[in-house]
């Protein structure tokens, strides 16, 4: 407990103390990648400090990550990196093999887990323990995904815990991480975010509340395609799904993104919207974005309901009534007119005692 109240205090004086990196850092967390990648460009001459200018690169590089530039990633990024920027592009990898639904997933998840293995009881390779812990929450691991930031040695860390924590419906614990995050620097952006995230998964009038954290960081630092999804998601809650739907239509028109075409899909649905509209996000969806989780799982719901109707359908025909025999005719099998000669002889028979 002493050891994590140390922590604390020394990321609240952290976080009070002026930063260049501050601006990209935020926009990258905010989800407006395109900006933090060119407030990065706009650093890469005035910053002096070797450990900054990693930084910067790590968050230049996870920004291409989040628009699907993996390439860029891949190819910049040498063999005598530094480990934060070895782990970024051990995470490129990953994306890129995943939405190209690639065998080699297998052996890259390996890494993760040498990775996580080698460093996650380290207090300085913070940025290699988070993506072990995005490559595990990805991957459904989430016992894993919790103790590869088990330490929580930055507030990206804590932001995370407390995602994963509501992602197992944990809303409890996620906020008693929005309380630290309070404690530390309540201003900050990542922290508005959590709260917004706790309130939404809260429900009720604490959906409002979230809705007002998402305008008033949209206010501060521009609509990011995240943000205003977030702020459509609190009025899909709140049962506004024509304002709803004005957000994710301001979002796609920023660029594509499988979370505004889902929400996209869920409004259009609520609305009665007509079902060409409908087949066409699921079309976009499935084919630009095949290894999302929303549309892995409407694959495997898809598939499961073709298997039931499928044995329901078996199933109907083999209950069907047998069908009436046909008469007997001259046609009969050889059998059958023997046994039936065979009777009209007894019948005789039985005519002729009687006489």
């Amino acid at each position: 407990a002493a050891a994590a109240h140390r922590s604390s205090q020394k990321m609240a004086a952290v976080a009070q103390e002026p930063d260049d990196l501050y601006t990209l850092r935020n926009r990258f967390w905010l989800g407006d990648y395109q900006m933090a990648i060119a407030e990065g460009n706009n650093l890469s001459r005035s910053v002096k400090d070797e450990q900054l200018k990693v930084e910067k690169d790590e968050f230049v590089y996870r920004s291409y990550i989040g628009l699907g530039q993996y390439g860029i990633v891949l190819n910049e990024v040498k063999e005598d990196a530094p480990v934060r920027l070895q782990a970024v592009k051990l995470l490129a990898e990953y994306f890129e093999a995943k939405d190209k639904n690639s065998e080699d997933v297998a052996d890259i998840v390996k890494r993760v887990d040498e990775m996580a293995a080698k460093y996650g009881s380290s207090k300085t390779e913070s940025t290699a323990q988070l993506v072990c812990a995005f490559v595990y929450d990805r991957e459904d691991r989430n016992e894993e995904a919790f103790k590869a930031i088990h330490l929580q040695t930055n507030l990206e860390q804590m932001v995370l815990w407390a995602q994963l924590c509501l992602k197992i419906w944990r809303t409890d614990l996620a906020a008693e991480h929005y309380a630290k995050l309070q404690k530390i620097d309540e201003d900050a952006p990542l922290t508005q975010l959590v709260g917004a995230w706790v309130n939404l998964a809260h429900g009720g009038d604490k959906v409002k509340e979230a809705a007002f954290a998402y305008e008033e960081l949209i206010d501060k630092f521009d609509a990011s395609i995240s943000l205003l999804n977030g702020v459509a998601c609190c009025h899909m809650h709140l049962g506004e799904f024509d304002e709803a739907e004005k957000y994710l239509l301001q979002a796609i028109s920023k660029g594509p993104n499988p979370e505004t075409l889902v929400n996209l899909l869920a409004v259009s649905i609520h609305l009665n919207k007509d079902q060409e509209v409908q087949d066409r996000y699921i079309s976009q969806l499935k084919t630009q974005y095949p290894s999302h989780p929303s549309v892995v799982k409407m694959i495997r719901c898809e598939d499961a309901f073709d298997r039931v109707a499928d044995q329901m359908k078996r199933s109907a025909e083999l209950k069907e009534p047998m069908p009436e025999p046909p008469p007997t005719t001259s046609t009969q099998p050889a059998s059958s007119a023997k046994f039936q000669a065979d009777t009209n002889e007894d019948d005789d028979d039985d005519d002729d005692d009687d006489m």
